[in-house]
Parts: C-alpha cells; sequence; structure tokens
C-alpha cells in the first residue's frame, strides 16, 4: 500500500435542523461545540489526521461556510477546499470531489467522511478507515462502507443487512442489501439479530473506478462531472455546471445499483449527533450524570434535564426527561423523547414566514 494515495474528503455541507435553535443555516451543527471543548468539524478533522496526511484531507462544502471552515481548521490548505455553489445532496458532491482529487493524483483511494458525527473510540475508527483502504489497495472495483454494530432498535437509521464474511478482512463482509429506515417492530427485529448494522454512509473507493461506476450507473451526473472537467482545464467556473447537478443521495444513485460492496462492522461509539435526545446521552455519559447544563443554571427537583444555556439564568422545577435549548433570539423546551419532531417547528416557522429563525 502506499499511503500517499489516501485521501479523506470532509462532507461539511449540512444544515443539521433538528438541532433547531443551536443548528441554523448561517451556523450548522457541524460549526458547533455541542458535545466538547471542539466543534464537531474539528473533531471529525482530529479522528481523520490519525489516518491520512494533512495535504490529503479535502473539505466538501458550500461557499458560505468557507469562511467559518478556514477560521475552524486553518491546518487544511485552501486548495483542499471543494466549493459546491448549492446544495445538490450527495451524488454530485463526491462525483466533483472524486474528479478534482483524481486530477491531483489519478491513484488516488478517497474515504468521504460526514463531519458532524461523535465518535467516541477514535482508535477503532481510525482501524477500520486504515483496514478499509487496505482493501481497495488491493481490490480497486470493489466500494467499502463502515457499518455500526446497534446499541438499540432505532427507528431514525437506514439499515446494511450483512452477508458471507468476505476473504480473512477482519469483521469484512459482503452488503446483501440496503434497508431503509424502519418501523418500530421492524427495528426491534433487526435489533435481535446480528445481521444488520447502521448504515453512517461513511464510503471508500477508487477515484477512477467511482467515476466509471458514475458513467455506468449516473449518466446524467458523469456528463456534467465531464464539463466540469473541461471547465476546470481551461481556468474557468464549473459553477454554473453544477447548479444542473440532480438532487440525488449517493446511497440510491450508485452504492445500491452495484453489487461489489463490503461493510466492516465497527463498534466505534458512534452516533450521528441528530437530535437533542442524543447530545444529552453523550455529555450525560461523559460526565457520568443523568443531569446535564451548560450556562447559567439552577433547579430544584428536576430529573433526567438537559439545560444549554449562555448568558441568562435559567430556573427549572420539577422538571422531567426535559431538554431547555436557549440562545439569543430563540428558546426550545422540548421533551427530550420528542427530539425528532423539531422539524414540525422548522416547517412552520417557513410557513408562517419567519425566515429570520431559520
Amino acid at each position: 500500500m502506499n499511503k500517499d494515495n489516501f485521501y479523506v474528503v470532509i462532507v461539511a455541507g449540512g444544515t443539521g435542523t433538528r438541532l433547531w435553535p443551536m443548528s441554523r443555516k448561517k451556523s450548522p451543527k457541524q460549526f458547533q461545540r455541542l458535545t466538547g471543548k471542539k466543534t464537531l468539524f474539528q473533531q471529525t478533522f482530529r479522528r481523520i489526521k490519525k489516518v491520512a496526511p494533512i495535504s490529503n484531507i479535502f473539505v466538501s462544502l458550500g461557499g458560505n461556510y468557507l469562511k467559518t471552515a478556514r477560521q475552524q481548521l486553518p491546518q487544511i490548505p485552501k486548495k483542499n477546499y471543494i466549493i459546491e455553489p448549492v446544495g445538490k445532496n450527495t451524488a454530485p458532491a463526491i462525483a466533483l470531489a472524486s474528479l478534482i482529487i483524481r486530477k491531483r493524483n489519478p491513484n488516488a483511494i478517497i474515504a468521504s467522511i460526514a463531519s458532524d458525527h461523535e465518535v467516541l473510540k477514535e482508535d477503532v475508527f481510525a482501524k477500520n478507515l486504515k483496514l478499509a483502504f487496505k482493501i481497495v489497495s488491493e481490490h480497486p472495483k470493489f466500494l467499502i462502507t463502515i457499518g455500526l454494530q446497534p446499541t438499540y432498535p432505532e427507528t431514525g437509521y437506514g439499515y446494511i443487512k450483512t452477508g458471507e464474511p468476505y476473504e480473512n478482512y477482519d469483521q469484512t463482509y459482503r452488503v446483501e442489501k440496503f434497508v431503509e429506515k424502519p418501523n418500530e417492530l421492524v427495528a426491534q427485529t433487526y435489533f435481535q439479530t446480528t445481521k444488520y448494522l447502521w448504515n453512517a454512509s461513511y464510503f471508500i473507493f477508487n477515484a477512477k473506478h467511482i467515476l466509471k461506476l458514475y458513467e455506468s450507473h449516473s449518466r446524467r451526473i458523469y456528463r456534467l462531472i465531464e464539463k466540469i472537467d473541461a471547465c476546470i482545464d481551461a481556468g474557468e467556473s464549473y459553477y454554473p455546471i453544477f447548479h444542473e447537478m440532480p438532487n440525488e443521495p449517493f446511497d440510491t444513485e450508485i452504492i445500491e445499483k452495484i453489487n461489489k460492496v463490503l461493510v466492516i462492522s465497527s463498534d466505534m461509539g458512534w452516533s450521528d449527533v441528530g437530535s437533542w435526545k442524543s447530545v444529552y446521552e453523550i455529555l450525560a455519559k461523559k460526565i457520568g450524570s443523568d443531569q446535564v447544563s451548560q450556562g447559567h443554571h439552577i433547579s430544584y427537583g428536576d430529573e433526567n434535564v438537559f439545560v444549554l444555556g449562555q448568558k441568562k439564568m435559567i430556573a427549572t422545577i420539577g422538571l422531567k426527561n426535559i431538554a431547555v435549548i436557549d440562545t439569543p433570539d430563540a428558546t426550545l423546551i422540548i421533551n427530550r423523547d420528542k427530539s425528532q419532531d423539531v422539524k414540525k417547528i422548522i416547517e412552520q416557522l417557513k410557513e408562517t414566514g419567519k425566515h429570520k429563525y431559520l
């Protein structure tokens, strides 16, 4: 293996609306300090630099987040930022990143990693990623994903059903199928078996081969990528062409259409930090207490309460399983078991024209 061929793309274009009001369009969750002293974006970089040289770490994001990203990670060279002029989901984003990195190194092997996840076992993460790079180095026509061993029956994640073990690679299996988010009964069934893993949407692949897969399975994106390639060679902006990209996820556009897919089963202490309930659970585990508060907070008779305050004093009395998230212009008070319903508030803000709070 030639480690100089290993590249990582931090995908940092999401908006994280389920963590409103702290996560907003102008400052989404990956750039927030939600679970520690570092932002999720900075934590992702810390994990990745154990596997790939900084010169081979790229960031894919919208241009409106470039200033914030560079302030938080000045170590990453400016030329390693891949700008998407408009959000078009993961299939166009991965295609663009693959093209740009392949032009720099035709032998590149790329890992596409989300910027807004929590990983408690960083050494396990590094071990899994190194194994994925090794497999693709030896089998360049295979695409690798990392599946997380479920810790409870989650209905908010997609799943990966594992097939037979692949060769002698540790905890590596053929992917039998990808499964959409299940209902509660089905999630319970998945949890009781050892066949189903959470899908974290981490993908590792050979750059040249992935572009061939776009050519075979996603002709529209591939044709636009060819035009973008010509623009880059001519020193012209590819932004107008990227605007024509379809809004498609990588999972359905590419990975679910091919059969040479392997999954590495992992227990890395993972969370997608996708709700206030998950933020509470991460922090409660770290501090060893069911009462979690930041900022100025006093309480009496509370149970399992999460308060995230700032400058103002917050007092709570007799609350149970409640989260209070306070920002200068908006405050959210929510039953943590209803964390997924924050999206309903976002819909109401849009419908009522209160866009300044988004």
